[in-house]
């Protein structure tokens, strides 16, 4: 089978897909000799392999740096629902808070009014 720069070009970018720009790349380099009509041998597929084993072992790397930091954001999320429920908890107390302030005021004024209204009553009857 002849394999023309369209079907290269195909399996290149299948492989970006599926194993991402860095190692397909590597991959094609291994693939392709100087002349770019010669058969990868034996020896380059083995040095492919170490290549490629080399670059799992990095992504395993990453992968865990990847699981550490979805930890580290889980707990993150765990102490901003903390801080949520202890605001919703103040709002409580505020409004708890504002309706006792706003019913001391209102009676209070009542309780003004009225002895303003006696004193002035008082005054007039006495007057």
């Amino acid at each position: 089978m002849k394999v023309d720069e369209r079907d290269q070009q195909s399996l290149r970018e299948r492989l970006d897909t599926v194993l991402g720009e860095q190692p397909a790349e590597v991959l094609m380099d291994m693939l392709e000799r100087a002349s770019g009509h010669e058969p990868a041998t034996h020896d380059d597929m083995l040095a492919l392999g170490t290549r490629l084993d080399g670059i799992d072992k990095r992504l395993d790397g990453i992968d865990a740096r990847l699981d550490q930091m979805d930890r580290r954001l889980d707990q993150v999320d765990t102490r901003f629902e903390m801080v949520d429920v202890r605001f919703e908890k103040l709002d409580a107390r505020f409004e708890s808070r504002t309706a006792d302030l706003t019913r001391s005021v209102v009676f209070t004024g009542i309780g003004v009014a009225m002895s303003s209204w006696g004193l002035l009553f008082a005054a007039l009857g006495f007057g």
